[in-house]
């Protein structure tokens, strides 16, 4: 392809002729350069060099909803942070709330975030709405290195590679340590270990923060302690003073080391990326509120977004195909019931286990179903859900996931995003 790349409107293009990932050096590259174990579910490729091109209206209308719809979640979990009745309402565990409160005392406030956009159908001057607000930890990250370069190899020429998240978050943390050699204490990586594709996220970040000199360990999430003073934590013997985790917040509760961390926090001598204080933007339920209390500033930027306590489920089971219901904190798909995919017996169904799951404690929204748009692939039109990464607040790339239904899940196509025009 020529050095400047024309498109208008969105569409994935072909990197190369063939199938680039049949290459055994590019799956090797793919493999043991950029750690992508999981490049297949259920015997289905999960992961693609073909790229998503963006103009520069698609581009600037995204990172425009993405801001926006961060901001949104952000006064919402303010709102929860200054007001106990509010902050009620997500019915998150003490220890949760604990660390999250000490976070805010420590002004550790740290923010990776990806906020995830549906194209809707049409052609009108919005046609991004968000969907939901990754701001614990967001992932994504060795395929936002691995897929565009893999592209290049492939052949594909042209166009800008906007994607630097797992770059910047490398220098963040790095910086947060104290710079190079690490003087304020080391940089923990936690995560679930059991699980490859979790490891592979902290792996390949591990690296490229030892490649700026900073100082790593590994450290299961019940493994910091608190120092012998009492002031900081540590792991066997050497101090922490940075926590990256991808490792969900709510996943700690009753540890016994919560209240070791919490202290830490608030005294300043220990920041996680993103920050305990991130909770409550994460919560889908974050959206709903801010809903309630911006509606006019929500409308532009996210579906129609409720409490599932404060619907009908009689209406919700006669507007079966306009409803989306989510659980709070559940992540990559999991819990989530599209009406639109669903029989009117099983919609009633899931109504029924919603209903009985909140008297039991749990948190859930309903959300307007978004009708989606496609684009053009060469595997026929897809639907796109299109991450935008934002580190303190800042546009740091993409991550792209075609699917051919409206419901993003694990088994979604992650493809490299290009910016088209002048490489």
């Amino acid at each position: 392809m020529s050095a400047a790349l024309t498109v208008e409107g969105p569409r994935v293009v072909r990197a190369a002729a063939g199938d680039p990932l049949a290459l055994p050096e590019l799956l090797l590259e793919l493999e043991q350069r950029w750690l992508v174990w999981d490049r297949s579910i259920d015997g289905a490729r999960r992961v693609d060099v073909h790229p998503l091109v963006l103009d520069e209206a698609t581009h600037l209308e995204a990172i425009d909803v993405a801001f926006k719809a961060a901001a949104l979640v952000s006064r919402a979990a303010d709102r929860a942070a200054r007001h106990p009745a509010e902050r009620a309402l997500y019915k998150l565990h003490p220890d949760v709330e604990r660390l999250a409160e000490a976070a805010r005392t420590g002004g550790d406030a740290g923010a990776l975030v990806r906020v995830d956009l549906l194209l809707r159908e049409g052609s009108g001057p919005r046609r991004f709405l968000a969907c939901e607000v990754n701001a614990d930890c967001p992932g994504g990250h060795n395929e936002t290195l691995a897929l565009p370069r893999i592209a290049r190899m492939a052949g594909f020429r042209g166009g800008h590679d906007p994607t630097t998240v797992a770059l910047r978050l490398a220098d963040r943390l790095v910086e947060a340590s104290g710079g190079r050699g690490s003087p304020r204490g080391a940089i923990g990586f936690v995560c679930a270990t059991a699980y490859a594709e979790d490891l592979q996220v902290c792996a390949i970040i591990e690296r490229l923060v030892r490649e700026r000199g900073g100082r790593t360990l590994r450290v299961p999430a019940t493994g910091p302690k608190a120092s012998p003073d009492g002031v900081r934590v540590e792991y066997r013997g050497e101090r922490l003073a940075v926590l990256y985790r991808f490792y969900p917040l709510e996943y700690m509760q009753e540890q016994a080391n919560v209240s070791a961390l919490a202290r830490a926090t608030e005294l300043g001598e220990l920041t996680s990326l993103s920050s305990f204080a991130a909770i409550h933007a994460q919560s889908k339920l974050a959206m709903a509120r801010g809903w309630l209390a911006e509606p006019a500033a929500s409308s532009g930027v996210f579906p129609e977004t409720y409490a599932f306590r404060t619907l009908d489920g009689a209406t919700l089971a006669r507007e079966r195909r306009d409803w989306v219901l989510k659980r709070d904190l559940s992540r990559v798909g999991d819990h989530v019931v599209v009406g639109a995919l669903e029989t009117d017996e099983a919609f009633r169904a899931a109504l029924y286990a919603v209903d009985e799951a909140e008297a039991e404690g749990e948190v859930w929204i309903a959300q307007r179903f978004v009708p989606p748009g496609r684009v053009a692939t060469p595997w026929g039109p897809r639907c796109l859900t299109l991450g935008v990464y934002l580190l303190d607040g800042a546009f740091v790339g993409y991550l792209a996931r075609l699917t051919t239904a409206s419901h993003c899940s694990h088994d979604a196509l992650v493809v490299p995003v290009f910016l088209a025009g002048d490489a």
